[in-house]
């Protein structure tokens, strides 16, 4: 499966794909300390999880 982490950063939009939910999360959990805005993670099935949700991806709990 594959998750993509999107924000809107200072220069425009970020995106980024990771293999893992674990690893989405700490990207996604990275960007944020960044200060990247409206971080989220989008799974293979179109799914999007806001922060709040993060910890479902990592425990595998569907919305």
């Amino acid at each position: 499966m594959f998750f993509v982490v999107t924000g809107q950063g200072l220069n425009g939009l970020v995106a980024v794909t990771c293999e893992t939910a674990a690893a989405a999360v700490e990207k996604a959990r990275a960007l944020i300390a960044d200060g990247v805005l409206d971080v989220l993670i989008a799974d293979a099935d179109g799914r999007q999880h806001p922060p709040g949700e993060f910890h479902r991806l990592l425990l595998g709990i569907q919305p």
